[in-house]
């Protein structure tokens, strides 16, 4: 596709139709559109490369022709018929009968040939209910690796040619994990004093959760290697400073360690080959923060009577009200700003009555 737009262009500047005007080839999905009128939708470079309507036949697959698009373009089938079976492409649509044609609109294959991988390695510190209180500490590390996560668009490979390049950290790769949680009562003290009532019978529970970030996906959101996922391509990791291309800039970016980020780019970085279109960044290179999440639970009980008693509970949740990022931004020029938080600081009241 992108030789076939490069001859579109050599013919088009041969024609003296300028990059501004509406009817130059300006990307590869663009032969073919222009005005007849102004730019043949098919025909040779000054090199006697030939082009044809994007539009007409599929470049990735044996499906060849779009049969419903032949009679709108008869004038450029036999050349196209030429570059098929150059290619070795299917060539034998009849527009009429459809024998021979393949159907042209894409389809996902779903393979079960996915692969993962997991280590960790946990350990509890825990003390059981004596001298009014219990607590448990756990802390959990672990490594989880894979080539795919889902069925979903977003989670499908860059490139379904080389889908061993998916290889990395999962998704679900929680690196680190400390969770402590206690309960502390302190029962009821003996005599009749208010001050001995008052310190009788109080509950204090806190929980703590610290959770290091997870893996996310970079994404340039665009279809940089034609293969029509732009929320699955990736971009080039480049040294800071490398000169810029046409089809964007150079972001800086701390997921570069030192580096920047570039689009993968048809127009000066293509060197005949599938996978000089696709991003050399890593699946899930970018990392989510770390959160810390911390609750809180106090309860007093105050006996009415012998048989009756009032528990009132105070829970408090997020405690000191730290901001825990929830999702980042994955496109690669701000990957990594938080769009989604969890909740702020929140208290939840209540009261039960026993008998």
């Amino acid at each position: 596709m992108v030789e076939n737009w490069q001859a579109a262009v050599a013919a088009a500047t041969a024609a003296g139709i300028a990059t501004t005007d509406p009817n130059f080839p300006s990307n590869p999905l663009t032969v073919g559109t222009a005005n007849p009128a102004v730019f043949a939708p098919c025909g040779l470079s000054p090199t006697g490369v030939p082009y044809i309507p994007a539009a007409l036949v599929n470049f990735f697959r044996p499906s060849g022709f779009n049969p419903s698009l032949m009679t709108a373009f008869a004038p450029c089938v036999p050349l196209a018929t030429q570059v098929l079976s150059t290619a070795k492409l299917n060539a034998s649509c009849n527009q009429t009968t459809l024998v021979g044609c393949v159907p042209f609109g894409d389809m996902d294959a779903n393979y079960s040939n996915g692969s993962s991988a997991y280590s960790g390695f946990t350990a509890n510190l825990r003390k059981r209910f004596s001298q009014h209180y219990e607590f448990l500490a756990s802390y959990t590390w672990s490594h989880a690796i894979d080539d795919s996560t889902d069925l979903q668009s977003p989670l499908a490979p860059q490139d379904s040619f080389f889908p061993g390049l998916e290889r990395s950290n999962s998704l679900f790769d929680q690196r680190h994990r400390f969770v402590f949680s206690g309960v502390y009562q302190s029962g009821r003290l003996a005599g009749d004093s208010f001050w001995r009532k008052f310190f009788s019978n109080w509950t204090v529970a806190p929980i703590i959760e610290v959770a290091s970030g997870r893996p996310f996906q970079i994404i340039t959101g665009e279809n940089t290697n034609f293969q029509f996922e732009p929320s699955a391509a990736r971009p080039n990791v480049v040294p800071q400073g490398a000169a810029t291309n046409p089809c964007g800039p150079n972001v800086v970016s701390k997921y570069a360690h030192g580096q920047a980020f570039q689009l993968p780019c048809y127009v000066s970085g293509f060197d005949g080959t599938l996978l000089s279109l696709d991003g050399n960044l890593a699946r899930n290179a970018g990392t989510k923060p770390w959160d810390v999440f911390n609750d809180l639970r106090i309860g007093k009980r105050v006996n009415i009577t012998e048989r009756i008693s009032i528990d009132g509970i105070v829970d408090m949740f997020n405690l000191i009200n730290r901001f825990n990022v929830a999702d980042v931004n994955p496109l690669w020029t701000n990957a990594g700003q938080p769009t989604a938080a969890y909740d702020p600081r929140q208290f939840q009241f209540a009261l039960k009555v026993n008998w």
